[in-house]
């Protein structure tokens, strides 16, 4: 007894001191996102050909620099005058405008103001002109209109006193008397030139061309009047006079001036002549002009100018490029988004943040419940779920502590609450599972609780040693952002490892039964306890056929894989819908020819030669490049229009790779060489390397714990078909229902995760065959009683952990519900196909070869069992 209770003592003592540890590493929890690195390439090796390349161009880019600023919505022109009024050196398509504007309008207004002072001289000088002229023109006029009135007279004195017969005054009485005298004798125009000379003096030369037959027409008065005229005037003079009172004198200099005027002039003459309106004629030249220019050369617009053009979409995108001496502009969200990797990140950290707070909450939640229905017991689920709160608090405030000597990578804290909850969970629900188990069948508290703990030495352990050696296993990684997850991952674990050995049996210590309150013990759910007994007699009655099922499924979904997966390694996708991310997208999709994204360089000890400067050139996305040399390097710095994490980097690395052979040795940084160091060093090394360690140590490990060479083998066959049927409707879903392509992480977490998770409810289910089998019962009923006894506990476990990651589907990014959608369909088909139905088929057709080990069978006491249907014979 002593012994035993030196053993409490001394586990309830580490009880308490991991307890207040826990507590006092929880404080500081909240403060470890601000510690996080959510950029990878600060945790890259030194000596990586990128890191030397940045070593070299280090300063390169000192001084001004540009960045985009993509403008969309509604009111696009006026965010990007707005944007013109924050930053005066902002070039935006409308500044573009104004400029081309402003000198068009310069070049028209000088054009304007030549011609219309060329204009003004020479209307005046015709005003001038015109002006005097005009004078002289009305006095002709007026001579005539006066001599016109003359001749009327005298017409009506001699001619209109003739033909009427009556004298109007003593002169005409006169005029009337001596031509009825002289008519007698000569013919009536005689008579009237005799009598008009006696009468009013010598007149009859005025009337040389008047008869009696014409005295009264126009002609008559206006061939008097010129008559009278030709003493003072010459002819010439007096058609000048005859026809400007006819047209008036502006009329007659407007004709007269017509056809000697120059064309600019004539029509504003009306205007001109006569000392007229010259300020009203060059209004109207000017307009005139500017209409005649602006019709045949009309001003730019928006999309007549080559570089306004590219800088706006449709009025629905514009583009513009604010330079800054340093740093990001700050720039109001209503207005524009800078196009920045680092904002991208900035603003992926603060959404991710706000994701974790929800998925936390809502995982504990989800998982309380679960256990509710699971246990039936409402205290066992609280407790569990709060040991394993402060377990997940406590590591966080552990990483937070540890930044400064170990980075770690946002993506492990962010996958770190799944992993704790879901392990966690399951190795205490197994835990009190077992503890019920033992107190149902009479054991006292100690006994159960020692039995307890001798459970989890074997199984427990086992299976988080899978874990720590699966995930642990990036920490071979040569970039130590990777390694960070690695090394993060093997703390997770020990953490969950320490709360599953200290905390949570020396709770079962403490509680005791009360644990189960309000209930006193926990027995198994009877339907999940009849459908396993279903089928696990279903397969052991017909296990080749249910192999064959199995494994042809696996086959259709490799081959599946195989020919649809298509594999993103661009983290943009796998971001979230932010404004920095529909930024990215609209200047990759409608500018890419004049956006500058990324840059990717070339340094090399010679001057660059002019053909690999042509084959630059035609390099994908190329916007630009420039040539500067760094001490004793030359460096191209290679301008693209996708950015820094596009998956066409990639291609472009290769691309200059090629060229390296052909023109000599260089090296290739920038935005393309870390692109492919990631890709590689991640990707293309988990599948050509880590996955064979981490299946090799699994193997090992597990060969070890279950003392059999053929169990760990036929564990992760089972555990591949796991990852194969649920990354194949991940795929089906994800990829080509829903348009967005796996994330390369994904299959890489998955099957890291599954390795590390998937073969836990296995190791509980061999651990409890290899009892029942020591026990002395035949295989077939060792296998079905396992299954059966163990099934609730393990369906209820897979239950948690496909609930602990579901909640990843709240995520606002794919990489994560990606995750947590295939995670959580692994375990629920390992749970209810794989466990059930595949194993036990798998097993019974292996038979004693299960237990094959060193030196021979594992298991003496192994026997065949006599009934072929697997009767469940009980143990004594």
């Amino acid at each position: 007894m002593k012994p035993r209770r030196y053993a409490v003592r001394l586990l309830l003592a580490g009880f308490a001191v991991t307890v207040v540890v826990y507590l006092v590493l929880a404080l500081n929890a909240p403060k470890v996102f601000e510690a996080l690195v959510y950029d990878e390439s600060k945790l890259m090796p030194p000596d990586i050909e990128p890191e030397v390349v940045n070593r070299i161009v280090a300063n390169t880019n000192k001084g001004e620099t540009t960045v985009p600023v993509v403008i969309f919505g509604p009111r696009v022109e006026e965010k990007a005058r707005e944007l013109s009024r924050l930053y005066p050196n902002a070039t935006t398509p409308w500044t573009v405008l104004d400029k081309a504007l402003e000198a068009y309008y310069k070049k028209v207004g000088e054009v304007l103001d030549n011609a219309t002072a060329r204009f003004r001289e020479a209307a005046l000088e015709i005003a001038r002109y015109t002006n005097s002229t005009c004078g002289d023109l009305e006095r002709l006029a007026d001579a005539y209109r006066k001599a016109r009135e003359e001749a009327r007279r005298l017409l009506l004195a001699t001619y209109g006193v003739a033909a009427y017969g009556k004298a109007v005054d003593n002169s005409t009485a006169q005029f009337l008397q001596l031509y009825e005298e002289y008519v007698k004798t000569y013919d009536v125009d005689t008579a009237v030139r005799l009598a008009a000379d006696k009468a009013y003096g010598d007149v009859s030369n005025l009337l040389a061309n008047v008869t009696w037959k014409n005295w009264a027409t126009d002609n008559a008065v206006d061939s008097v009047a010129v008559a009278i005229l030709s003493a003072r005037l010459n002819k010439t003079l007096i058609d000048t006079a005859r026809a400007v009172s006819v047209l008036g004198a502006r009329q007659y200099l407007y004709v007269a001036l017509l056809n000697s005027t120059p064309a600019m002039l004539r029509p504003y003459l009306p205007l001109l002549v006569c000392g007229g309106d010259v300020e009203k004629a060059v209004g109207a030249f000017r307009n005139a002009l500017w209409r005649n220019i602006t019709s045949y050369n009309p001003p730019p617009t928006l999309y007549s100018l080559p570089l306004a053009s590219e800088l706006v979409y449709r009025d629905q995108y514009a583009i513009a490029v604010v330079k800054t001496s340093g740093g990001q502009p700050t720039i109001p969200a209503d207005i524009g988004v800078p196009v920045s990797t680092s904002q991208l990140l900035k603003s992926f950290q603060e959404v991710v943040t706000q994701d974790v707070s929800l998925i936390d909450k809502t995982t504990a939640a989800a998982l309380f419940l679960v256990l509710l229905a699971v246990l039936g017991t409402i205290l066992t689920p609280l407790i569990i779920v709060s040991t394993v709160g402060l377990t997940y608090l406590a590591l966080l405030g552990f990483i937070f502590h540890i930044r400064d000597v170990q980075p770690i990578y946002y993506l492990t804290v962010y996958m770190a609450a799944p992993v704790v909850f879901a392990i966690g969970v399951d190795y205490m629900l197994l835990m009190s599972g077992r503890y019920a188990e033992e107190r149902a069948h009479g054991n006292d508290k100690l006994s159960a609780v020692s039995t307890v703990r001798k459970y989890a030495n074997r199984a427990i352990a086992a299976s988080a040693a899978v874990v720590a050696t699966s995930l642990g296993s990036f920490a071979v990684s040569p970039l130590p952002f990777m390694q960070s997850i690695g090394i993060g991952y093997l703390i997770t674990t020990a953490f969950v490892v320490i709360s599953v050995f200290v905390i949570f049996p020396s709770l079962l210590l403490i509680l005791g039964d009360k644990i189960f309150w309000p209930r006193k013990t926990i027995s198994a759910h009877e339907g999940r306890s009849r459908f396993l007994e279903v089928a696990v007699s279903t397969a052991l009655r017909r296990p080749l056929l249910t192999t064959v099922v199995a494994v042809l499924i696996t086959l259709l979904s490799f081959v599946f894989l195989i020919t649809t997966l298509k594999v993103t390694a661009n983290p943009v996708v796998a971001m979230p819908e932010t404004p920095y991310k529909k930024a990215l997208e609209v200047a990759t999709t409608y500018f890419s020819n004049i956006t500058a994204l990324s840059t990717t360089y070339i340094a090399m000890r010679e001057p660059p030669p002019g053909g690999l400067l042509a084959e630059i050139e035609k390099l994908p996305h190329f916007v630009n490049y420039t040539v500067d040399q760094r001490g004793e390097w030359y460096v191209v710095s290679i301008k693209l229009s996708v950015e820094d994490t596009s998956d066409e980097l990639l291609h472009i690395y290769h691309k200059l790779d090629e060229l390296r052979r052909v023109y000599g040795p260089f090296l290739i940084g920038g935005a393309a060489s870390w692109k492919n160091v990631i890709f590689s060093e991640i990707y293309v090394r988990f599948w050509n390397l880590q996955v064979y360690i981490i299946i090799a140590l699994a193997y090992l490990i597990l060969s070890f714990l279950l003392r059999s060479f053929l169990i760990p083998a036929r564990l992760l066959a089972t555990v591949l078909m796991s990852i194969s049927w649920s990354l194949a409707l991940e795929v089906l879903i994800f990829q080509e229902t829903m348009g967005e392509p796996t994330y390369w992480l994904v299959p890489v977490i998955l099957f890291a995760f599954l390795i590390a998770i998937g073969t836990d409810y296995d190791i509980f289910i061999v651990a409890r065959i290899r009892e029942e089998l020591e026990r002395g019962l035949g295989e077939r009923d060792a296998i079905k009683r396992a299954i059966v006894a163990t099934g609730p506990i393990v369906t209820g476990a897979a239950m948690i952990l496909a609930a602990a990651f579901s909640t990843l589907l709240l995520s606002q990014t794919l990489v994560l519900r990606q995750v947590g959608f295939t995670i959580a369909l692994a375990a629920l088909i390992d749970a209810f196909i794989i466990r059930p139905l595949v194993v036990p088929a798998m097993m019974v057709l292996a038979g004693r070869y299960n237990w094959l080990w060193i030196g021979g069978y594992s298991i003496n006491t192994y026997k065949q069992s006599a009934d072929p249907e697997g009767a469940d014979h009980r143990r004594s």
